[in-house]
């Protein structure tokens, strides 16, 4: 995974990760008893200080910023011995990963996964007015940095090249009344 792309410099109000609300939801709808949860891009202030996880599940973060709290720098990290993750999330971070590199973090995510798991990608939908705004302005106020904004359409199509045949819009974990909106796809196999 690409470094650099935000961590603890970064909060952003329209992730699913940043409300109470929404993380319930995740909680509910992916996360049973003892589940195993990778949150690729996440940070301990996020999705795991906001989510109450029932009985014997866990969160590993992997995050290359330092200072966030992530259990490993890359996914590769990750031993191949431990078992699989119910859940994988990747929410507001692939705007910071070139394609290529991105198609390989998502295929390794999905091998990460048991069967039946899911992946959540939330990235904000730079198709509408404020998402196109978002990008005009990252680029003229961050010029230092480089995004990578990417459509549903085009998340869909990476997540289908990698393996990935199922999906659902769940627009019901994006926070009411944030900008930019975000789009939020569930992924299976």
């Amino acid at each position: 995974m690409s470094s650099g792309f935000g961590g603890a410099g970064v909060f952003n109000p329209a992730s699913p990760s940043s409300h109470d609300s929404t993380v319930a939801l995740v909680v509910r709808d992916y996360i049973p008893p003892g589940a195993r949860v990778l949150d690729i891009g996440g940070t301990a202030r996020g999705f795991k200080a906001r989510a109450v996880l029932p009985a014997g599940a866990s969160i590993t973060i992997v995050n290359p910023e330092p200072g966030v709290g992530a259990d490993v720098a890359d996914i590769s990290q990750l031993p191949l011995t431990e078992p699989p993750f119910h859940l994988a999330m990747l929410f507001g971070v692939m705007m910071y990963i070139p394609r290529e590199a991105l198609v390989a973090l998502l295929g390794t995510a999905k091998q990460r996964l048991r069967a039946g798991g899911v992946l959540l990608v939330a990235e904000p939908d730079p198709e509408g007015f404020v998402g196109a705004a978002e990008v005009w302005l990252k680029r003229i106020f961050t010029p230092h940095k480089t995004f990578h904004h990417y459509s549903a359409a085009e998340a869909r199509e990476m997540l289908r090249g990698v393996g990935f045949t199922r999906f659902q819009d769940r627009p019901d974990l994006r926070p009411k009344y944030r900008q930019p909106p975000y789009y939020i796809l569930a992924a299976g196999f």
